[in-house]
């Protein structure tokens, strides 16, 4: 999973610093799927969303000064109220919104499903630079 979550760091050619923020190993039941037999059938799916925020400099200690990690976990429960059929379309919604505020200048979202295999999970990411 490291590889995954630190993907579009490797991106960056501004050789600036930048924080992370992540939300990993978020569960939640959500409506998703294409099969007749997934459709008002919510699934377990896993959340794992990583943010790069550009810059170090934290002078006050203060909360005003960095991107509250909370708003991962609001945007994520904003989302799974309404029914997907893909995984894509839901993890690029997520990203538009992880990529709203002005601190954020990159992202990765990971989306998997957690009970169609008999060991393992199937999903997807995307990554994006603003």
């Amino acid at each position: 999973m490291d590889y995954l979550k630190n993907i579009f760091l490797h991106n960056f050619s501004d050789k600036n610093t930048h924080r992370n923020i992540f939300l990993e190993s978020a569960v939640r039941e959500v409506d998703i799927g294409i099969h007749d037999y997934e459709i008002g059938n919510p699934q377990r799916i896993q959340f794992d969303i990583f943010v790069a925020i550009e810059g170090d400099n934290i002078v006050n200690d203060d909360i005003g000064e960095v991107l509250n990690y909370e708003y991962l976990v609001d945007i994520i429960d904003s989302k799974i109220g309404k029914r997907f059929s893909l995984l894509e379309t839901l993890a690029n919604e997520i990203l538009d919104d992880v990529l709203f505020p002005t601190k954020s200048v990159g992202a990765t979202v990971i989306i998997s499903k957690l009970d169609i295999l008999d060991s393992g999970n199937i999903g997807c990411s995307v990554s994006r630079l603003k």
